[in-house]
């Protein structure tokens, strides 16, 4: 995240007025159209906010607008990628977590993810990367952080490397044109471009960072999350309970995020899918924060529990 995008989200903070937990407004909850987004749109879908005494409508952003948008006011709970989160916390934006979404594990993340070169590239090893250029949606988000110490881990130098932003649909064709050497693709974009013949996987980068991590997660204000404590119970409670269901019935999702991301359902009954967690623990944040700090993101390190409300689920003794 920029620094002009943390100054608007604290101006935005200052001037926003959260409602009260007696009035109980109706909830508005928004999220990218990435497969990430299941877990929320299925409570919404199945019912289970409304079961929950919870009026709650959800709205697709792109991701650039979500932190924005929770900040102004024009939405009250977001699932926004952590690493935006983490420099907002360092920059004092108020940002709490309630609820886990994707997680990340190293056994998962093959075939959902992918460091990719064009399939006649004599890239192969992570020295080769040295000097390259390599595509990322934003510069300094997940995919620059997971690639960076994809290549440092396994002996090249990422201090090298240039990084210029492109969309998924545009860094593609660019390294299979040589306009970029690299890109890292997540479903469904990567399984449509290996099925298409014309790139080749060098690594699954994400597990670089660590074995596991949270990637993603449902946030709000802690000014809202103060005021609104009973709205915020009753969500995290409904988000855990669609974690669960979203882990073992994948197939019967699939439909669900098709029409949300316009994509073919067969699309996405064949991708890998998203893995949801079902409490935020401070040790699946901190290596982000950690490796945050080793790339500059942010000046400091800080203890990840800083990040999870106090209102978050908690895993039974």
């Amino acid at each position: 995240m920029n620094r002009a995008a943390v100054i608007l989200i604290a101006v935005a903070l200052c001037t926003a007025r959260p409602t009260t937990g007696q009035e109980m407004p109706a909830l508005m909850i928004a999220a990218s159209t990435f497969d990430s987004t299941t877990s929320g749109l299925y409570a919404v879908n199945a019912g289970l906010f409304k079961k929950a005494g919870l009026n709650v409508t959800f709205v697709a952003m792109n991701p650039a607008a979500i932190l924005p948008a929770l900040a102004g006011g024009t939405v009250q709970i977001a699932n926004s990628n952590l690493l935006n989160v983490i420099a907002a916390h360092a920059r004092h934006v108020p940002f709490t977590i309630v609820a886990p979404s994707a997680f990340f594990s190293g056994a998962d993340i093959p075939g959902y993810v992918g460091l990719i070169v064009a399939k006649d590239s004599p890239l192969r090893t992570a020295r080769d990367f040295n000097g390259k250029t390599f595509a990322v949606p934003s510069i300094n988000d997940l995919n620059t952080i997971a690639s960076k110490s994809w290549i440092d881990k396994n002996g090249g130098n990422s201090s090298s490397v240039q990084y210029i932003e492109m969309p998924p649909t545009t860094a593609l064709p660019a390294v299979i044109s040589g306009r970029v050497d690299a890109t890292i693709l997540t479903t469904p974009f990567l399984m449509q471009a290996l099925d298409g013949g014309a790139i080749r996987v060098v690594a699954d980068a994400y597990s670089a960072i660590a074995k596991q991590y949270l990637g993603l997660g449902w946030i709000t204000t802690s000014d809202y999350a103060d005021k609104n404590r009973d709205v915020i119970d009753r969500f995290v409670r409904v988000m855990r309970d669609a974690a669960v269901y979203c882990n073992a019935h994948q197939a019967e999702t699939a439909e669900m995020m098709a029409d949300l991301a316009k994509q073919s359902p067969d699309v996405v009954h064949k991708m890998r899918r998203v893995l949801f967690a079902q409490y935020a623990s401070a040790a699946d944040i901190q290596p982000l924060i950690d490796a945050a700090v080793k790339y500059k993101l942010i000046d400091a390190p800080f203890d990840a529990k800083e990040l999870i409300s106090p209102l978050a689920l908690k895993p039974a003794r």
